[in-house]
């Protein structure tokens, strides 16, 4: 990798981190969303949802809403599979001051939008007694379509967070768009927007829809396979390697050396990364993508360091980058210092390309990019 190719990579990680970093709790993927992916997904988000101090009925009004957001995806995914570039899932879930925000990003035909758009229209004017006997009508009705509920599930998701959708439509091209579909839960107490108070209003008004669309854009432009952002427990890390896991559609040799790197990476977030707020409700902040090159698959992990670590990590990352396998080998038999980078350099074959971002007088960003080569089919795990 180039020096200006690893900049870029350094600098996306930056992009991305920065976007969640006045965040409590933040959970952003994007990319292939079936079944199992979901429940993967489902567990991470809620392993954390369930340790917070939101009351039960709270926690289950978020859940439901995510898995009508993620059955969302899921189903405009199976209907569509000859756009496979374009056809990824994107959930995002954030825990502000007032309230959390999730939002579902999927590819669909433009001929649904105006019936989709009508919908959702409808269900926006409609009070929360007029959306409970439109509920009632709709289940009398039974009109169902091949893409669930004839709006049952976006008018469960409008009652039981209070609040009004909020939606994009992104034309691609004469056939297909992307739509996004926005929602806030607050979490002290159900109330309609117009009782907000002046400061909670503020906050929805800024975290908007179009900002989501700047931030997928990031992903779509740099071709990035997979991107997980969130906090990383040790208890939550079988669920996001499953859900990284089955998007890794390459040769066996090559998903094999992706998955080992995945773990050594996943693992040095959680034992040794920093978070920049003393208030991190368990966990460590962890950022991890996956982006495709014409012959290389490129893994660029970030997270949070104290400033007075750096030099250390810094000289540590230097020492295995020069020196040679021999002596990279030792390193990871006798378990010394420095034997998971090792272990790292002698999968990719290439240097470890990393960078120190300053986020304040304490803390830094610390991003590091591994590249592995595609038609390699020697897996050299140094054991």
């Amino acid at each position: 990798m180039s020096g200006q190719d690893a900049t870029q990579q350094n600098q996306i990680a930056y992009q991305l981190t920065q976007y969640v970093s006045n965040d409590s709790l933040e959970y952003i993927y994007r990319g292939n969303v079936n079944s199992a992916i979901a429940e993967n997904i489902l567990c991470l988000a809620e392993n954390n949802i369930g340790q917070s101090r939101e009351k039960i009925l709270i926690r289950k009004r978020i859940y439901f809403i995510m898995v009508e957001c993620l059955q969302n995806i899921t189903r405009h995914q199976e209907k569509i599979t000859d756009r496979k570039n374009d056809n990824e899932g994107l959930f995002i879930m954030r825990k502000k001051k007032f309230a959390y925000y999730i939002t579902s990003g999927n590819l669909i035909k433009n001929d649904t939008i105006d019936s989709l758009k009508e919908k959702i229209e409808k269900i926006n004017n409609l009070d929360a007694e007029k959306l409970k006997e439109y509920s009632r009508q709709v289940l009398d009705n039974g009109t169902f379509s091949s893409k669930g509920g004839a709006g049952l599930g976006l008018i469960e998701m409008a009652r039981k967070s209070g609040r009004k959708f909020r939606y994009e439509f992104v034309k691609l091209d004469d056939e297909y768009s992307f739509f996004y579909l926005h929602l806030s839960i607050p979490y002290n107490k159900i109330q309609t927007q117009d009782e907000d108070p002046e400061e909670e209003r503020k906050e929805y008004d800024l975290w908007s829809v179009k900002d989501i669309i700047k931030f997928h854009k990031i992903l779509t432009t740099n071709n990035i396979l997979l991107n997980f952002n969130g906090v990383l427990k040790q208890d939550n890390l079988k669920n996001l390697m499953s859900i990284l896991s089955r998007q890794i559609t390459t040769s066996k040799v090559l998903k094999t050396r992706v998955y080992s790197t995945m773990i050594e990476i996943l693992q040095n977030i959680l034992q040794h990364a920093d978070n920049k707020e003393e208030t991190q409700d368990g966990g460590n902040y962890g950022m991890f993508f996956i982006s495709e090159e014409q012959e290389h698959l490129k893994l660029t992990a970030a997270n949070y360091i104290k400033n007075e670590k750096i030099e250390k990590l810094r000289n540590l990352i230097d020492f295995i980058n020069n020196t040679d396998k021999e002596k990279r080998q030792q390193l990871i038999r006798n378990g010394e210092s420095g034997h998971g980078f090792a272990t790292l350099v002698n999968k990719s074959h290439h240097p470890l390309e990393y960078s120190f971002t300053p986020i304040d007088r304490a803390t830094s960003l610390y991003s590091i990019t591994i590249r592995l080569e595609k038609d390699s089919e020697i897996d050299d795990n140094a054991s």
